[in-house]
């Protein structure tokens, strides 16, 4: 019996995030054909995992579910899910009690379940049949891509974006979720000890709906929380910073600092694989529990010159244009990972 292919786009009502930003990317450059099967209204909490897993399998028909959103109905074996990383089964402390202890008791049966689990970076499959005991052939690793609207910005547009968020020159930039993992509170006391006088830290994301309360005790000076920034402001942001700086202890891929590669910004990240894995040599290292380490960073991003300033962001356009998610001729090295979804999705048809 040949199948055909449906997608679970539940994971579009929550706040968007990494895994939002996976789904809208790809969602375009997928075959026409695909159908979806979504929600009346946006359900988030119990209400969504319930429509998930009561009322989504009594729509399938003879169709292959793909759940590109870490979760999927446990009820379905015909499914191809996304697991972006292993964070919930590696570190449950870092989530809400209820969350962790749902997602501790559905993953392992899930994956052990569906016909094929994708995910995103070696180190996320490595943690997968580590947690699970599921069969490597059954994991296959297709890369993130980096939406088109992270490129190189003219230089008006760039001030204007940064004058409405009450930003001046020079500035380094973290984007992400407000969560434990993503070590801000290190960062803040990094920028607390150094003499950033004349420059400004700033930090856009919010709090995460299921992650523990990530509590900032106080503000360091020169600090700015942002909070959300609009998709028509961010890739603007990320272009006239001084350097972008992400220092996460754990990650399934790392999608910040491949947006702020693709915006021609120097970049800054904590030495772990997935962070190797994307940036390659494009980018500086840090060591994610050393202050002093990543105190060198800042400056260093800080006292960059116009020539190397120049250099690096032009490596990190060649480095992000292997993570398009555009329909063009692959080329060597090229993560072409739009053409790998839609293969594995019709290959699980059969």
């Amino acid at each position: 019996m040949t199948l055909k292919p449906c997608v679970n786009l539940r994971t579009l009502g929550s706040q968007t995030t990494g895994v939002q930003r996976y789904l809208l990317g790809l969602l375009p450059h997928l075959p026409p054909e695909l159908s979806s099967i979504t929600p009346s209204r946006a359900l988030q909490g119990i209400k969504g995992h319930l429509w998930e897993q009561l009322y989504l399998p009594t729509q399938l028909k003879r169709r292959l579910l793909w759940s590109p959103g870490n979760t999927g109905p446990l009820g379905v074996s015909r499914q191809v899910v996304t697991l972006h990383d292993a964070a919930a089964l590696d570190h449950p402390e870092w989530f809400e009690r209820k969350f962790a202890l749902w997602y501790s008791a559905l993953l392992p049966r899930l994956i052990r379940k569906v016909r094929a689990i994708i995910t995103v970076s070696q180190f996320s499959k490595e943690r997968i049949l580590r947690l699970t005991g599921v069969e490597s052939e059954r994991v296959h690793v297709i890369s993130n891509g980096v939406d088109r609207r992270f490129q190189r910005i003219d230089s008006k547009t760039v001030k204007e974006a940064i004058a409405r968020l009450g930003l001046t020159d020079p500035y380094i930039l973290f984007v992400g979720s407000i969560e434990p993992r993503k070590n801000l509170k290190m960062l803040l006391e990094t920028w607390e000890l150094g003499n950033f006088d004349g420059a400004t830290l700033a930090v856009a994301g919010a709090t995460g709906q299921v992650f523990q309360r990530f509590q900032i005790e106080s503000i360091p000076k020169g600090v700015r929380l942002l909070g959300r920034v609009g998709d028509d402001l961010l890739p603007a942001l990320y272009s006239g910073a001084a350097g972008f700086v992400y220092g996460s202890i754990y990650e399934g891929f790392g999608l910040p600092p491949l947006e702020a590669l693709a915006s021609g910004c120097p970049v800054a990240v904590s030495d772990i694989p997935p962070h190797r894995a994307v940036c390659d040599q494009t980018a500086l290292y840090f060591d994610p529990f050393s202050p002093e380490d990543l105190l060198r960073k800042i400056e260093e991003l800080l006292r960059l010159d116009s020539a190397r300033r120049a250099s690096m962001a032009e490596q990190g356009f060649r480095r992000a244009a292997l993570f398009s998610w555009e329909p063009q001729p692959p080329r060597p090295g090229e993560y072409w990972n739009r053409r790998q979804i839609g293969e594995l999705l019709y290959h699980r048809c059969r």
